[in-house]
Formats: C-alpha cells, structure tokens, sequence
C-alpha cells in the first residue's frame, strides 16, 4: 500500500524540478551504469520488430532507443520536460512525451509491452502507477521492471547511504518524504501481483563498474541522484564533512591501480496481463 504520509503532489513537483535541472549530467554520469539492466529488461518483455512499447520514466530515452533499433515502435513518457526534450534530441526515431505515469495520456490496450528501467522508486503511488501501465497493456502483455537490488550489493548507492548513515545526517525539512526502495523481492513480486498481473517473476543480475575515483563518484552524484544530493546539500558543512570522511572510507574498499571498481546490482520484475 502507498505510504499516506507522503505527499505526492509535493513529491511530484520535487522530482520534476530536480529532473529538469539535473537531466545532461544524469545522461554524462548515469546512463553509463544504467544501461547494464536496458538488454534483459528488452529480453524479459520479448522485445522485438513490430511491438508496441511504451517506456515510463524514459530519461534520456535510452530504453526506448534501443527498442527502436531492435525494430519496435518505441514511445517514452516522463514527468520532466527537460528530460523529454533530450530523448527526442538523442532518439529521433522514438516519440516521447510529457506525462504523469499515473495519468498516461494513452487508451486502453494501446502497448504490446511496458517497461519502466529504475523508475518506480520515483513514484509516490507505486500501486497507482503500476495499474495504470497495466491498463494501456493489451491483454497477454508484459510489464517488465528494472530496480536497483540492496545497497548491501548495490554499492553506488550503498556507500553513499552508508555514509549518511555514519553521520547521523537527517532529512532537510524542504525535501519531501518519497517512497520505499523496493529493493526486495517480495516488494516487487506484491506490488505487480496487486495490479492482477500474472507469472510474476523478479531475477537478479549483477555486473561492476569502474570510473575514476571517489571524487568521480561523489561529482557523479551530485549532479544526478536527485534525492541523494538534495539530502547532502540541506546538511550543515559540518555534517557534509564528516559524510565525506566516511564516503572515502567506504570507497577506499572498492579503489583499484586503474580508480574505482563498484559492485552493482539489480533486479528484473515482470508480469503478464491476463
């Protein structure tokens, strides 16, 4: 069930405005990690010529591109305008939209397939959002799902976590409350199997990634994990230097001759319309 203490118009209008400033470095730092979940997330939804897909949350595009090239009609939808007018720039070939996921502005049954790559920890009402990529589903298409796995195995996310932890650094009072991480499985197979979706199954994959160094890492973040750097931004400097001490801490485990090499991980979650 969605959390009643969020806020989620608040929560919207926080993710669109972040969005917006944050899209060209989020495609520069982060498209590079998130692109490892776009091939099985295709291969789960047996993405091929002639489909029908709608990419929720599409960013850059990037999910939507690479359907296109595999010969789907490929369409991405996203509440940042910003991030819309850079797919379309990238990806001519797809068409992209503005829209709310919980309001898709497409009729009953119009997609053969609908994928979302690490889009549902942004929705305020996951349920909502779920049901209503169900709905422009055909009858015996898929929804398919990519999510980061724990931060335990997912160590972009879990240093940095992990240092915020250690600091005891709290919420800023301006950043709204957003919903769970879903990083378990039993999270994910509930929240698709509450949408009637059948053959629910989530499967882990997990690959690494290199970059620089720490300060790589850290400049990465900030300029494309919008809720992350908001939270270390509304920290006192003293509260951000003792994050960072423990940052580097943290990130000395994973350096190497050639810079930084993070374990990552995520998981595929899938399900059928009846």
């Amino acid at each position: 069930m969605s959390d009643p203490t969020i806020n989620a118009d608040r929560f919207r209008q926080f993710e669109r405005t972040a969005h917006d400033r944050i899209a060209d470095s989020y495609h520069a730092f982060f498209v590079p990690i998130t692109q490892h979940a776009v091939e099985p997330l295709l291969d789960a939804a047996g993405v091929r010529s002639g489909m029908r897909i709608l990419d929720i949350a599409t960013g850059p595009g990037v999910v939507a591109a690479h359907a296109a090239a595999r010969g789907a009609i490929a369409t991405g939808v996203d509440i940042s305008s910003r991030m819309v007018a850079l797919a379309a720039e990238l990806s001519p070939a797809c068409t992209f939209r503005e829209a709310d996921v919980e309001s898709l502005p497409f009729a009953d049954g119009s997609f053969d397939a609908v994928l979302c790559a690490f889009g549902i920890g942004h929705f305020p009402r996951a349920e909502v959002a779920v049901a209503e990529c169900v709905r422009v589903l055909v009858s015996g298409g898929q929804l398919v799902l990519a999510w980061w796995d724990a931060p335990v195995r997912n160590r972009l996310h879990g240093v940095l976590l992990e240092a915020v932890s250690e600091a005891d650094a709290t919420p800023p009072p301006d950043l709204p409350a957003g919903p769970p991480m879903y990083s378990d499985d039993g999270a994910l197979e509930s929240l698709l199997a509450s949408a009637g979706l059948e053959q629910v199954a989530v499967m882990p994959h997990a690959f690494t990634y290199s970059m620089a160094s720490a300060d790589s890492l850290w400049e990465g973040a900030m300029g494309s994990l919008a809720r992350t750097a908001a939270l270390l931004r509304g920290q006192t400097m003293e509260v951000q230097r003792r994050i960072r001490a423990s940052f580097d801490r943290l990130t000395a485990t994973y350096s190497t001759s050639h810079g930084l090499t993070l374990p990552m991980a995520f998981k595929i979650a899938s399900g059928r319309k009846s």
